[in-house]
């Protein structure tokens, strides 16, 4: 009997072990993060056609990487497959710009201005959704995000009374149907909407104003309202943004990276050089890659490191890095440079 209780009493304690251990806070434990490598050959692609910013970026894989440009119809979709990038247009697709998958079979365009989503299915383009808000079909769809073909969001915004694009609209389509957010208390374009996995609190970015002083602000969803968190101009130094990495959502307010944990911002990091331009990527906190007006740097946790310089760095307007595509061993950048007008690749392959 007294070797049964004290298997019983064994196995108790190491069941209790197993449930704090499998049930702890799923925050990303920083310290046992590895420094992310530095160690990357670059290359560089032009994409067809002058002055026509791709300002979204998407891929499945380092063989599948999709770039818009609302600029110009016949570059308008830039496709790569592995060896080099196409640029084309789609008769009825007037002005991509939102881009978004979840394979090589399952792509989304939302269109700037017509409220029309188009969908990829690994043969052709076909319009898949007609977006309207309170009578309004002329949505500029800003972009499109999610969790999978049958939960996603598109969003954006419609010109006001003003004529500015200043009506915000999000869209949520679940299972088959579309629902139209409320978006009362929200004033401009909504450019990124993220769910925080450690949490599953969803934030989102807002930018607008009218003339000249756009405003970027961050907002948490709560109940159907929007919580605000955080807001400066739309200027380098101050401006805010929001990237997911790890599924984590990753706050830019000004020069300070932050994570938020129980309603408090929690500093990443804080940057010190003053070229940085507000904007992020990663594949977590100690692998940060960093937009500066002469080039991009990285964060491995511990300092930060120019991977490259642009080749015309800190000349204004400076050249700037619209998206990103983050893989495993291998990443893209979506650059402009307003100087020359070329829309250029920056690929990096891990030795």
């Amino acid at each position: 009997m007294k070797k049964n209780i004290l298997f019983v009493l064994f196995f108790l304690l190491n069941l209790n072990l197993y449930l704090n251990l499998t049930s702890c806070d799923t925050t990303e434990p920083t310290d046992e993060l590895k420094p992310g490598r530095r160690d990357y050959t670059w290359t560089i692609d032009t994409l067809a056609g002058l002055n026509n910013p791709r300002f979204r970026m998407w891929g499945s894989s380092p063989t599948d990487i999709w770039a818009t440009t609302s600029s110009s119809w016949e570059n308008s979709i830039s496709h790569f497959n592995g060896s080099r990038w196409i640029s084309y247009g789609i008769s009825g697709l007037a002005g991509p710009n939102a881009i978004y998958g979840f394979s090589n079979t399952d792509v989304y365009i939302g269109e700037a201005g017509s409220g029309r989503i188009w969908k990829y299915d690994g043969y052709s383009w076909n319009q898949f959704a007609q977006l309207t808000k309170d009578g309004h079909n002329n949505i500029w769809i800003a972009n499109i995000l999610g969790q999978s073909p049958s939960n996603f969001y598109a969003f954006g915004a419609y010109p006001d009374s003003t004529g500015y694009i200043n009506g915000s609209v999000i869209a949520h389509y679940l299972n088959g149907n579309w629902e139209m957010l409320n978006t009362n208390g929200l004033y401009g374009i909504v450019t990124d909407l993220y769910k925080n996995s450690p949490d599953n609190k969803t934030y989102l970015l807002v930018i607008g104003g009218t003339n000249f002083t756009d405003s970027t602000k961050v907002y948490e969803l709560i109940q159907g309202g929007y919580q605000f968190l955080y807001g400066n101009v739309w200027t380098k130094g101050v401006q805010a943004d929001i990237s997911l990495i790890n599924n984590e959502v990753i706050f830019v307010l000004g020069n300070q990276i932050a994570r938020r944990i129980n309603n408090q911002f929690q500093t990443i990091l804080n940057v010190t050089n003053s070229n940085f331009y507000q904007r992020i990527w990663g594949r977590n906190t100690k692998d940060i890659f960093l937009l500066m007006t002469d080039g991009l740097t990285h964060f491995n946790g511990t300092d930060l490191e120019y991977l490259f310089y642009f080749t015309l760095a800190n000349e204004k307007p400076w050249t700037q890095i619209y998206g990103a595509a983050i893989f495993e061993e291998e990443v893209f950048f979506l650059a402009y440079e307003p100087l020359t007008g070329l829309s250029l690749i920056f690929n990096g392959k891990l030795k």
